[in-house]
């Protein structure tokens, strides 16, 4: 075995030594922490001094490796992100429907008619020509030419034309139209003429009659009207005098025929194939009512001039007005 020279060992002795008062410092609570804390805040100090040049180098050589990876995930998160703004306009617009539709239901039980639901699928000109949407029932669906077409709140319009599948149904603020309709403060009628996007003008029957802005207007009088009485029209917004002593009101419409979307026509005559939303039955125990009257396609008794079939045994019954029904009374028939 060869043996180590004399600075071997005298090395060996001090590292051996050296490390000896190391052990000692550390056990016996001396301690280089003063030192160490020097050293550590020297070289934090030449650190940070040179991080904000060398950081974004540094960074962007970390990140290198990463950078396929980085995109593939960003593309990804971007998808998934647009995937759930999809879904919520996907959820908002199934509860609109589904508000509707219940209105539609409400309307349906209070008229004591069936009430067919339906979208819109096309916008008339609306500039020079008549102002119509296209509905996607038709003549298959029991639609016929004259009858009222509703949010289930507020008056849309009448059926202009209808195909097999499809319907023309010309809008009550069309400027050629013109609404029977009932001012509900006073229970006098009023002719509400459309004027397009600027909703109505309307000139009571009554020229004696005073018109207030506020004075909400629906259709009526019940029964005499080509249009189902008792849907909202819009409210009076100004009221002046004209030249024959008349008042003329402005109204500004209930509904916003640019947002149509989900409607209701209101079926008269024999039951059709496609489901709509019937009235509720009559609550048991009822005083019996009078038959209805058999209605013209217009949804008018006689208004037309034709009659429409009467609906066959087995259908739903009307709703008297006094088991929840629309109204008939001077009061404007007010659901």
């Amino acid at each position: 075995m060869r043996r180590l020279s004399h600075r071997q060992r005298v090395a060996a002795l001090l590292l051996a030594a050296l490390a000896v008062c190391f052990v000692v410092f550390d056990t016996t609570g001396g301690s280089l922490a003063g030192a160490h804390g020097g050293v550590q805040g020297v070289l934090g100090a030449l650190y940070r001094g040179t991080d904000s040049a060398l950081g974004p180098v540094r960074r962007f050589v970390a990140a290198v490796p990463h950078a396929w990876s980085n995109q593939d995930q960003a593309t990804r998160l971007r998808q998934e992100n647009a995937a759930l703004s999809a879904q919520l306009a996907r959820d908002a617009q199934d509860k609109r429907s589904a508000a509707t539709l219940a209105r539609l239901q409400l309307a349906a039980d209070q008229i004591g008619q069936p009430v067919l639901p339906a979208r819109v699928i096309a916008f008339g000109p609306g500039q020079g020509f008549d102002w119509t949407v296209t509905l996607d029932v038709g003549s298959g669906s029991g639609v016929v030419v004259g009858q009222t077409v509703t949010d289930g709140n507020a008056l849309v319009g009448r059926v202009l034309s209808a195909h097999a599948a499809s319907c023309v149904v010309l809008l009550a603020a069309d400027p050629g139209s013109s609404v029977g309709a009932r001012d509900q403060r006073t229970g006098q009628l009023a002719l509400a003429t459309g004027r397009g996007p600027d909703g109505f003008t309307a000139t009571p029957l009554d020229p004696t009659t005073e018109l207030r802005v506020g004075d909400e207007l629906r259709t009526g009088p019940a029964g005499a009207s080509t249009y189902v009485a008792g849907f909202a029209i819009g409210t009076v917004t100004a009221v002046r005098v004209g030249a024959d002593g008349v008042p003329v009101a402005t109204v500004r419409p209930t509904l916003s025929v640019t947002a149509l979307d989900l409607v209701g026509v209101v079926l008269v005559g024999p039951t059709v194939p496609r489901a709509a939303l019937p009235p509720a039955p009559a609550t048991a125990g009822a005083t019996p009512t009078a038959p209805a009257p058999t209605r013209g396609a217009s949804g008018t008794s006689g208004a037309s001039g034709t009659s429409g079939a009467s609906p066959p045994s087995g259908a739903s019954a009307p709703i008297s007005p006094g088991s929840g029904g629309m109204s008939s009374n001077p009061g404007g028939g007010g659901r």
